[in-house]
């Protein structure tokens, strides 16, 4: 379902401009050859295959790339060099709500993400009262989204992703949307995908609950080192 052969991504480092134009013009080359060297690898020659109905656990510290190599399987970066192939439809829950309207209400926001997921608008008619009520947000259909709470939002956003049919899910802590009785509800869900052995993606900073429910782990270092670890080295494994 997903391939990654030799992908590599960078990006480059922030550095200080030049105070005024002529400390840019007594040191040009040098800001110059400062600037080109200044990158970050995020994804260091990374090849990897991912079957049908696998679930992938992807696990690292801050910085060692697990949001980019997400998006480079979603779809919305591209890799510097390598290639980066799938199958099926992917239904990534990465930065949810991303492109809410924060003046349309709750109702007009399920129709416009609904349909970026690429939901039909018979079927969002139909299962708009199962959205809202997922959310937990009934009261609030016909309130303008500038009126949320962020965890409001949030649930909304979710509600909406997780009734898109795909065929690739891609979670980024999944454990961490709302409350308590919202996050049983995300689990009950990524149960349902389980069963249904949908090819899942898991990035987690929760080692347990990885082990628990991948079939391996990618651990990312930063510097864009990384190894896979299969099942049998779960013991052993740490998230340090």
């Amino acid at each position: 379902m997903i391939a990654l052969d030799g992908v590599w991504k960078e990006y480059r480092a922030y550095t200080p401009p030049p105070r005024t134009f002529k400390n840019f013009m007594l040191d040009c080359r040098g800001h110059l050859r400062r600037r080109a060297a200044a990158k970050l690898t995020v994804i260091r020659d990374l090849s990897l295959r991912v079957e049908e109905g696998e679930i992938l656990g992807v696990i690292g510290p801050n910085g060692s790339g697990k949001s980019t190599l997400a998006k480079l399987i979603a779809g919305t970066i591209s890799a510097d060099k390598g290639t980066v192939r799938t199958r099926g439809k992917i239904v990534p829950f990465l930065e949810l709500g991303v492109a809410f309207n924060s003046e349309l209400t709750g109702r007009d926001n399920i129709y416009v993400n609904g349909a970026l997921l690429g939901l039909g608008l018979g079927y969002l008619r139909e299962n708009i009262a199962d959205i809202l009520e997922f959310a937990g947000l009934e009261d609030f259909a016909g309130t303008p989204l500038k009126y949320y709470s962020s965890g409001m939002q949030l649930r909304l956003a979710f509600s909406i992703a997780m009734h898109a049919d795909g065929d690739i899910f891609i979670f980024d802590e999944i454990l961490a949307v709302g409350d308590e009785s919202f996050r049983r509800k995300c689990l009950d869900s990524f149960y349902r995908l389980v069963r249904a052995r949908k090819t899942i993606i898991l990035l987690s900073h929760d080692l347990e609950f990885l082990k628990k429910h991948s079939a391996r782990i990618l651990k990312l270092d930063k510097g864009g080192q990384y190894s896979i670890v299969e099942k049998t080295g779960f013991a052993a494994l740490t998230a340090d």
